[in-house]
Protein backbone atom coordinates (compact mmCIF):
# COMPACT_ATOMS: atom_id res chain seq x y z
CA UNK A 1 0.00 0.00 0.00
CA UNK A 2 1.59 3.43 -1.29
CA UNK A 3 1.40 5.73 1.77
CA UNK A 4 1.57 9.48 1.18
CA UNK A 5 2.30 12.36 3.69
CA UNK A 6 1.60 16.25 4.09
CA UNK A 7 4.00 18.69 3.73
CA UNK A 8 3.61 19.19 7.53
CA UNK A 9 3.43 15.56 8.49
CA UNK A 10 7.01 15.36 6.71
CA UNK A 11 8.29 18.53 7.97
CA UNK A 12 7.05 16.57 11.68
CA UNK A 13 8.71 13.45 10.83
CA UNK A 14 12.00 15.11 9.14
CA UNK A 15 12.65 17.57 11.91
CA UNK A 16 12.54 20.67 9.49
CA UNK A 17 10.11 23.11 9.80
CA UNK A 18 7.14 22.83 7.21
CA UNK A 19 8.23 26.57 5.34
CA UNK A 20 11.42 24.17 4.08
CA UNK A 21 9.22 21.29 3.09
CA UNK A 22 7.17 23.61 1.27
CA UNK A 23 10.08 25.23 -0.63
CA UNK A 24 11.66 22.08 -1.65
CA UNK A 25 8.50 21.20 -3.47
CA UNK A 26 8.06 24.04 -5.17
CA UNK A 27 11.41 23.85 -6.26
CA UNK A 28 10.58 20.64 -7.25
CA UNK A 29 13.12 18.28 -5.21
CA UNK A 30 10.43 16.39 -3.59
CA UNK A 31 6.54 15.92 -4.51
CA UNK A 32 4.84 17.54 -7.31
CA UNK A 33 4.98 21.70 -7.66
CA UNK A 34 2.05 23.10 -8.20
CA UNK A 35 -0.56 20.61 -6.73
CA UNK A 36 -2.39 20.47 -4.02
CA UNK A 37 -2.28 18.91 -1.42
CA UNK A 38 1.20 17.97 -1.03
CA UNK A 39 1.34 14.15 -1.65
CA UNK A 40 5.04 13.01 -0.49
CA UNK A 41 6.13 10.06 -0.58
CA UNK A 42 8.88 7.69 1.11
CA UNK A 43 10.99 8.49 -1.61
CA UNK A 44 10.51 12.22 -0.93
CA UNK A 45 11.41 11.84 2.74
CA UNK A 46 14.48 9.96 2.01
CA UNK A 47 15.27 13.31 -0.21
CA UNK A 48 14.09 15.75 2.86
CA UNK A 49 16.18 13.57 5.28
CA UNK A 50 19.43 14.21 2.83
CA UNK A 51 18.22 18.27 3.07
CA UNK A 52 18.22 18.08 6.46
CA UNK A 53 21.64 15.89 7.06
CA UNK A 54 23.18 19.23 4.91
CA UNK A 55 21.64 21.79 7.08
CA UNK A 56 22.70 20.03 10.23
CA UNK A 57 26.11 20.13 8.78
CA UNK A 58 25.70 23.52 8.64
CA UNK A 59 24.91 24.82 5.20
CA UNK A 60 22.37 27.66 4.48
CA UNK A 61 19.05 26.19 3.86
CA UNK A 62 19.41 28.44 0.16
CA UNK A 63 22.46 26.95 -0.76
CA UNK A 64 20.99 23.54 -0.06
CA UNK A 65 18.07 23.65 -1.95
CA UNK A 66 20.17 24.87 -5.17
CA UNK A 67 22.85 22.48 -4.53
CA UNK A 68 20.85 19.75 -5.03
CA UNK A 69 18.84 21.49 -7.83
CA UNK A 70 22.18 21.17 -9.57
CA UNK A 71 22.33 17.33 -8.70
CA UNK A 72 18.95 16.69 -9.67
CA UNK A 73 19.24 18.29 -13.55
CA UNK A 74 21.99 15.90 -13.71
CA UNK A 75 20.11 12.66 -13.10
CA UNK A 76 19.31 10.35 -15.29
CA UNK A 77 15.79 10.02 -15.93
CA UNK A 78 14.14 8.27 -13.02
CA UNK A 79 17.29 8.49 -10.61
CA UNK A 80 16.01 10.15 -7.60
CA UNK A 81 18.56 12.36 -4.93
CA UNK A 82 17.21 10.07 -2.44
CA UNK A 83 19.08 6.91 -4.26
CA UNK A 84 22.75 8.97 -3.33
CA UNK A 85 24.90 9.77 -0.94
CA UNK A 86 25.15 13.28 -0.51
CA UNK A 87 27.37 14.79 2.32
CA UNK A 88 29.26 18.43 3.06
CA UNK A 89 32.75 18.46 3.30
CA UNK A 90 34.84 21.36 4.13
CA UNK A 91 31.63 23.46 3.26
CA UNK A 92 31.16 21.86 0.00
CA UNK A 93 28.53 19.30 -1.23
CA UNK A 94 29.80 15.39 -2.69
CA UNK A 95 27.34 13.33 -3.84
CA UNK A 96 28.45 9.99 -4.98
CA UNK A 97 25.90 7.06 -7.01
CA UNK A 98 24.69 4.27 -5.76
CA UNK A 99 23.14 2.41 -8.92
CA UNK A 100 23.40 2.73 -12.40
CA UNK A 101 20.83 3.38 -14.92
CA UNK A 102 19.15 0.40 -17.09
CA UNK A 103 19.88 2.69 -20.53
CA UNK A 104 23.61 1.05 -20.21
CA UNK A 105 23.64 -2.50 -18.90
CA UNK A 106 25.32 -1.81 -16.27
CA UNK A 107 24.92 -2.09 -12.59
CA UNK A 108 26.37 -0.62 -9.51
CA UNK A 109 28.19 2.76 -9.70
CA UNK A 110 25.04 5.31 -11.13
CA UNK A 111 26.24 7.23 -13.89
CA UNK A 112 27.60 10.76 -11.83
CA UNK A 113 31.24 10.00 -12.88
CA UNK A 114 32.26 12.97 -10.83
CA UNK A 115 32.08 14.74 -7.33
CA UNK A 116 29.83 17.83 -7.44
CA UNK A 117 31.90 20.77 -5.13
CA UNK A 118 31.23 23.95 -6.02
CA UNK A 119 32.68 25.88 -9.15
CA UNK A 120 32.38 29.38 -9.46
CA UNK A 121 32.73 28.83 -13.62
CA UNK A 122 29.23 27.46 -13.96
CA UNK A 123 27.70 30.45 -12.05
CA UNK A 124 27.71 28.47 -8.49
CA UNK A 125 28.31 29.99 -5.23
CA UNK A 126 32.19 30.44 -5.47
CA UNK A 127 33.12 28.52 -2.46
CA UNK A 128 36.34 29.27 -0.43
CA UNK A 129 38.33 31.94 -1.46
CA UNK A 130 41.95 31.31 -3.33
CA UNK A 131 44.71 33.76 -3.96
CA UNK A 132 45.74 33.26 -7.57
CA UNK A 133 49.64 33.43 -8.29
CA UNK A 134 51.54 36.21 -8.56
CA UNK A 135 55.38 37.03 -8.80
CA UNK A 136 57.82 36.60 -5.82
CA UNK A 137 58.83 40.16 -5.94
CA UNK A 138 54.87 41.59 -6.12
CA UNK A 139 54.05 43.55 -2.78
CA UNK A 140 51.90 41.98 -0.34
CA UNK A 141 48.16 42.71 -1.12
CA UNK A 142 46.36 44.87 1.71
CA UNK A 143 42.95 44.16 2.14
CA UNK A 144 40.06 46.75 3.08
CA UNK A 145 37.59 45.48 5.14
CA UNK A 146 34.19 46.95 3.57
CA UNK A 147 33.19 50.04 5.45
CA UNK A 148 29.71 51.84 4.33
CA UNK A 149 26.40 50.30 4.42
CA UNK A 150 26.02 48.70 1.30
CA UNK A 151 29.08 47.05 0.76
CA UNK A 152 28.35 45.34 3.82
CA UNK A 153 24.83 44.04 2.33
CA UNK A 154 26.48 43.05 -0.93
CA UNK A 155 29.29 41.14 1.62
CA UNK A 156 26.27 39.71 3.70
CA UNK A 157 24.23 38.54 -0.19
CA UNK A 158 27.24 37.22 -1.27
CA UNK A 159 28.13 35.08 2.16
CA UNK A 160 24.26 33.99 2.40
CA UNK A 161 24.86 30.73 0.39
CA UNK A 162 28.25 29.58 2.30
CA UNK A 163 27.82 30.85 5.91
CA UNK A 164 24.87 32.10 7.59
CA UNK A 165 26.49 33.17 10.82
CA UNK A 166 28.86 35.36 8.73
CA UNK A 167 25.65 36.56 6.41
CA UNK A 168 23.83 37.49 9.47
CA UNK A 169 26.87 39.49 10.99
CA UNK A 170 27.36 41.32 7.83
CA UNK A 171 23.66 42.10 7.95
CA UNK A 172 23.42 43.82 11.27
CA UNK A 173 27.19 45.46 10.36
CA UNK A 174 25.02 47.17 7.19
CA UNK A 175 21.99 47.49 9.42
CA UNK A 176 24.14 49.77 12.02
CA UNK A 177 25.31 52.37 9.33
CA UNK A 178 21.64 52.12 8.01
CA UNK A 179 18.95 50.96 9.92
CA UNK A 180 16.51 52.63 7.63
CA UNK A 181 17.55 49.45 4.45
CA UNK A 182 13.96 47.52 4.47
CA UNK A 183 16.04 45.40 2.10
CA UNK A 184 18.62 44.37 4.81
CA UNK A 185 15.90 43.81 7.36
CA UNK A 186 14.08 41.57 5.57
CA UNK A 187 17.23 39.14 4.47
CA UNK A 188 18.40 39.23 8.12
CA UNK A 189 14.90 38.08 9.53
CA UNK A 190 14.63 35.22 6.44
CA UNK A 191 17.82 34.05 7.86
CA UNK A 192 17.10 33.87 11.21
CA UNK A 193 13.86 31.97 9.90
CA UNK A 194 15.56 29.79 8.24
CA UNK A 195 18.21 28.91 11.38
CA UNK A 196 14.41 28.47 13.80
CA UNK A 197 14.72 31.96 15.41
CA UNK A 198 11.14 32.40 14.76
CA UNK A 199 10.98 35.55 17.40
CA UNK A 200 14.02 37.59 15.70
CA UNK A 201 12.80 37.00 12.50
CA UNK A 202 9.54 38.47 13.16
CA UNK A 203 11.17 41.58 14.56
CA UNK A 204 13.24 41.94 11.47
CA UNK A 205 10.08 42.17 9.38
CA UNK A 206 8.47 44.11 11.43
CA UNK A 207 11.23 46.82 11.57
CA UNK A 208 11.05 46.17 7.40
CA UNK A 209 7.29 47.14 8.17
CA UNK A 210 7.91 50.31 10.50
CA UNK A 211 9.83 51.18 7.46
CA UNK A 212 7.81 50.62 4.27
CA UNK A 213 4.37 49.91 5.35
CA UNK A 214 3.71 48.76 2.08
CA UNK A 215 6.62 45.93 1.81
CA UNK A 216 4.61 43.20 0.26
CA UNK A 217 7.67 40.27 0.96
CA UNK A 218 7.28 41.47 4.87
CA UNK A 219 4.05 40.29 5.15
CA UNK A 220 4.47 37.22 3.57
CA UNK A 221 7.65 36.10 5.88
CA UNK A 222 5.23 37.16 8.82
CA UNK A 223 2.73 34.55 6.84
CA UNK A 224 5.06 32.09 6.71
CA UNK A 225 6.33 32.40 10.58
CA UNK A 226 2.42 32.32 11.72
CA UNK A 227 1.69 28.89 9.55
CA UNK A 228 4.67 27.45 10.74
CA UNK A 229 3.08 28.30 13.95
CA UNK A 230 -0.04 26.36 14.00
CA UNK A 231 -1.88 30.35 13.39
CA UNK A 232 -3.25 29.35 10.35
CA UNK A 233 -6.17 32.41 10.35
CA UNK A 234 -3.14 34.80 11.29
CA UNK A 235 -1.31 33.27 8.19
CA UNK A 236 -4.10 33.78 5.68
CA UNK A 237 -4.55 37.22 6.52
CA UNK A 238 -1.25 37.90 5.87
CA UNK A 239 -0.55 36.30 2.98
CA UNK A 240 -3.64 38.05 2.04
CA UNK A 241 -2.52 41.42 2.48
CA UNK A 242 1.07 40.44 1.01
CA UNK A 243 -1.19 39.77 -2.51
CA UNK A 244 -3.42 42.99 -1.93
CA UNK A 245 0.10 45.16 -2.22
CA UNK A 246 2.02 42.73 -4.90
CA UNK A 247 -0.67 40.40 -6.89
CA UNK A 248 2.63 38.89 -8.65
CA UNK A 249 3.44 37.00 -5.55
CA UNK A 250 2.96 33.23 -6.22
CA UNK A 251 4.28 31.64 -3.35
CA UNK A 252 1.30 33.36 -1.32
CA UNK A 253 -0.93 31.73 -3.26
CA UNK A 254 0.62 28.39 -3.20
CA UNK A 255 0.43 28.88 0.80
CA UNK A 256 -2.68 29.93 0.68
CA UNK A 257 -3.85 27.30 -1.36
CA UNK A 258 -2.33 24.79 1.25
CA UNK A 259 -4.59 26.53 3.93
CA UNK A 260 -7.46 26.34 2.93
CA UNK A 261 -6.96 22.58 1.20
CA UNK A 262 -6.65 22.08 4.85
CA UNK A 263 -9.56 23.96 6.54
CA UNK A 264 -11.43 21.88 3.53
CA UNK A 265 -12.13 25.39 1.55
CA UNK A 266 -11.84 23.47 -2.09
CA UNK A 267 -13.22 25.96 -3.64
CA UNK A 268 -10.34 28.57 -2.43
CA UNK A 269 -7.76 26.72 -2.71
CA UNK A 270 -8.40 25.87 -6.49
CA UNK A 271 -8.45 29.26 -6.80
CA UNK A 272 -5.40 30.12 -5.57
CA UNK A 273 -3.10 27.21 -6.86
CA UNK A 274 -4.49 28.34 -10.13
CA UNK A 275 -3.36 31.63 -9.63
CA UNK A 276 0.12 30.52 -8.28
CA UNK A 277 0.05 28.21 -11.83
CA UNK A 278 -0.46 30.82 -14.45
CA UNK A 279 2.34 33.15 -11.81
CA UNK A 280 4.81 30.31 -12.39
CA UNK A 281 4.04 28.92 -15.62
Amino acid sequence: MWTSYSARHAAQLIGLPESAVRSCIRDGIVGTPGTVPAQLSFRDLSALRTVKALVDAGLPLVRVRKELLRIQARLPEGASIAELTVEARNGQVHVRGERAPASNGSEGQLALPFELSIDPSDGGPSGELRELPRPPDAPAPVFAPPATADQWLSRAQVLEERDTVAAIDAYRRSLRLRPDCTEAWINLGRLFAESNDAEAARECFQSALELDPAEATAYYNLGVLAQDGGKESEAIDLYRRALELDPQLAEAHYNLATLFDQSGDSRAAIRHINEYRKLTR
